[in-house]
């Protein structure tokens, strides 16, 4: 047993350590062939909730800002984000909390209501309704409170696609009568 052991132990020493890529922190996400949501909802998160809230969801931190170039690891700079006159960007708390605790919300629409009405901070409500559906999908997942495949709000099967396109028929239809009535009534002597 102890040739096995003095054995094995001089093969572990004779092995080279072999050097492993350091990923890029800041390299665009690759969508897989078939995207679910939440994938979508990473591209969402890299390009507008990233520089900000992280890499891995942990915040403006100062180890997250060193990863960006040397003149754009101080945030709160002149030029920046510090609220002054003739910064390039909007003013920044000096706090910026992680997103994985999300249980303050109850539910996956009472995020996507604060996504939506809060984000992005320089401009919320400015996303398509689908990338704040995307990002939701892909913090939930991060924090494992939606499954791989899970969908997050509005489904977008045919069926419903003809379903609202009937319903705006309709109303399209009643708003063309109600006004063709209000005009054949104003003419009435």
């Amino acid at each position: 047993m102890a040739c096995l052991s003095g054995t094995f132990a001089a093969s572990i020493s004779q092995q080279t350590p072999v050097p492993q890529p350091t990923p890029d922190r800041l390299a665009i996400p690759v969508l897989p062939p078939n995207p679910s949501q939440a994938d979508l909802g990473l591209q969402v998160y890299y390009y507008h909730c990233m520089p900000c809230h992280g890499d891995k969801g942990q915040g403006l931190t100062d180890e997250w800002r060193k990863v960006w170039v040397e003149d754009h690891q101080n945030c709160w700079a002149r030029g920046c984000h510090a609220g002054r006159q003739g910064d390039e960007g909007f003013p920044l708390p000096g706090y910026i909390p992680g997103v994985h605790d999300l249980s303050r919300f109850s539910n996956p629409q009472d995020l996507f209501i604060y996504l939506k009405t809060t984000h992005p901070p320089q401009k919320p409500g400015t996303l398509k309704e689908d990338e704040y559906r995307h990002v939701t999908a892909f913090l939930l997942q991060q924090a494992d409170r939606l499954t791989n495949g899970e969908m997050m709000g509005k489904s977008t099967s045919p069926r419903d696609s003809l379903s609202g396109i009937f319903s705006l028929l309709a109303i399209t239809g009643a708003t063309l009568i109600l006004s063709l009535a209000l005009i054949f009534q104003r003419r009435k002597p």
